[in-house]
């Protein structure tokens, strides 16, 4: 096991973006140096090798029951025997602890409001909390406030795998303060943030951009990476307009679209904007603005108009459904699409063209550049800034036995045993030290037979993970089981153009939540579909001089509505802002 220490641990010394919140600080250590020594300490912590950690020590409780609340609708497939698979049998051997789990079928929040009113609470809860005043975040505030709620502020740093559960980098600043710390909480900790990134490889990657058929590049003599700027786009996506290309089936194609209810068409837009985190951008004078009130937002509209005008765009897009995108992308219809890169993917592949047809494989476009010239990246905050969250209850008898099994199930051998199984019997262990399921499995994964994923379950794999900061590439070299050799070598390539880049600071648009009339200027800006509504009608506009009345008649209504209270807020957001310095938008 010290090898495997030893080879994560240099691994992580040539990775020089990871989990900012071990950084140590302090001394002359380079930025590069002490990430890749936070990264190394914090792998070691997590496998339980040379950190102080309880790996292999933890203590055992004389068979104590924990009843976990799954407060997600939807339910929660349990295995047929919950107390005695497979991996129930070695978690109870090693810990001595019985984790038994219940689902629901209704509103996150009507349930937590039950669970609470009626003081019979499950002695834990997995639940939302996505931060802000409003949902399941509101009712959890509350329980805690009012003493329903187990702090873990005298316990947690008894537990290696999840005492760095606040840390920034794990969570946001802003989540940190707003939520984890909120004010009502009166100092102590309640909330456990879960499924965070505990490394900057374990962040969801979703693949957004544009992509084209594989094809068309070479008929347009139009190289793909040489499309950087809106200019670009249009004269690339009207060459494929005049030079009639065909589908599959031989029928007239669209030059661009998008999947779902216009998603999304943001991705032909990204000239007009820069990279962030939220709709508010600062400007040359040093004053945040709110992104639809600039000239910006109306130039992105008019390109859109123009696409749509010009017959280079779907007019289907904004009431499509993913089932008629996946025909027209899937046929090879629409020759460009902006949304997920693996959404086209899927499509082709369901139809038949992915692999009877590999020259008109969807491959990437540019990626399109942001105003300030740099490419199209996925912008990620310092931490999440919600997360589902692990609560803690008075009706919970052994708070040490329930951290301690979340302590477990988070360690290198508890993740090893509750994300893949029991080796030998559910996986084999290469070369390498990483597991690997065998091929049957893998190939019936890779056939989406979901059969494989009940029966994996019923010997309890995947019941029991209640990840808390994420380090699974590291330590597995891959994210989910079987994602290594399963993987979209597509995807896997293009986030090699277009990565996860982290945003460090606080999130601009969490400086004024505190503005006493938020709910109203929140209802001008922000909630329902008006600005949308506004949008949509001013692509379809009959000529430019129309869509930009409609755009700018919007940033009228924000200014005025209410009484300008919205102006008023963006006044209080500039003020409190300035009295940070770590604020990005």
């Amino acid at each position: 096991m010290k090898k495997r220490i030893l080879a994560l641990a240099l691994m992580a010394s040539m990775v020089l973006t990871s989990f900012a919140g071990c950084n140590s600080g302090g001394g002359e250590t380079s930025e590069a140096e002490s990430t890749a020594e936070s990264t190394a300490e914090s792998t070691a912590e997590s496998t339980g090798e040379e950190s102080g950690s309880t790996e292999g020590e933890w203590e055992k409780f004389d068979d104590v029951t924990i009843d976990i609340l799954s407060c997600w609708n939807g339910g929660f497939k349990n295995p047929s025997d919950l107390r005695d698979n497979a991996v129930a049998k070695v978690i109870r051997d090693k810990i001595g602890v019985t984790v038994e789990i219940e689902g629901i079928m209704m509103s996150e929040t009507e349930k937590l409001n039950m669970e609470f009113a009626s003081g019979d609470m499950h002695s834990v809860i997995n639940a939302p909390y996505w931060g802000g005043s409003g949902g399941e975040t509101a009712v959890i505030k509350q329980a805690g406030s009012e003493g329903r709620l187990l702090a873990l502020d005298d316990d947690i740093n008894d537990f290696a795998n999840i005492k760095d559960a606040w840390k920034v980098g794990v969570i946001s600043q802003a989540f940190l303060e707003n939520d984890v710390e909120y004010e009502g909480f009166g100092g102590k900790h309640y909330i456990l943030p879960m499924q965070t990134p505990g490394e900057v490889d374990s962040i969801d990657y979703w693949g957004y951009g544009l992509f084209a058929r594989g094809d068309v590049f070479d008929t347009v003599g139009i190289e793909a990476d040489s499309i950087v700027t809106q200019d670009d786009l249009y004269n690339f996506l009207k060459a494929l307009k005049d030079a009639n290309i065909v589908d599959v089936n031989g029928n007239a194609t669209i030059p661009a679209g998008t999947f779902h209810n216009g998603w999304s068409y943001g991705e032909y837009l990204t000239g007009f904007t820069d990279p962030g985190l939220t709709s508010f951008k600062q400007n040359d004078e040093g004053v945040w603005e709110y992104y639809p009130l600039t000239e910006d937002w109306v130039d992105a509209g008019l390109f859109m108009w123009k696409l749509v005008n010009e017959g280079l765009f779907d007019v289907e897009a904004f009431r499509i459904t993913d089932a008629q995108a996946n025909e027209k992308v899937g046929n090879g219809t629409m020759l460009v699409y902006g949304a997920q890169y693996g959404t086209g993917i899927t499509a082709t592949k369901q139809t038949g063209l992915y692999t009877q047809h590999p020259e008109m494989r969807y491959q990437p476009v540019g990626p399109l550049e942001y105003k300030d010239g740099t490419p199209r990246r996925q912008i990620e905050a310092d931490g999440r800034n919600g997360t589902p969250c692990a609560i803690f209850t008075t009706n919970c008898q052994n708070l040490r036995a329930a951290l301690t099994y979340y302590d477990y199930v988070n360690s290198y051998e508890g993740l090893l045993l509750t994300k893949y199984g029991i080796e030998g019997e559910d996986y084999t262990m290469d070369e390498d030290g990483m597991p690997q399921l065998d091929q049957d499995t893998l190939d019936r994964m890779l056939a989406g037979d979901d059969a494989v994923n009940d029966e994996r379950r019923e010997r309890g794999i995947g019941v029991y993970t209640q990840t808390l900061a994420d380090r699974s590439v590291s330590l597995f070299g891959e994210k989910s089981p079987g994602e290594a050799a399963a993987g979209v070598q597509e995807i896997k390539d293009y986030k090699k153009v277009s990565p996860v880049e982290i945003m460090s600071g606080y999130a601009v648009d969490k400086v004024a939540l505190d503005f006493e009339n938020y709910d109203r200027a929140s209802a001008v800006a922000f909630e329902g579909t008006k600005q949308e509504d506004e949008r949509q009608k001013a692509f379809f506009a009959s000529s430019e001089e129309e869509a930009r009345s409609i755009l700018e008649a919007y940033q009228e209504y924000l200014r005025t509505q209410d009484g300008g209270i919205f102006m008023e807020y963006l006044d209080y957001l500039n003020e409190k802002a300035a009295e940070r310095d770590d604020c990005v938008g």
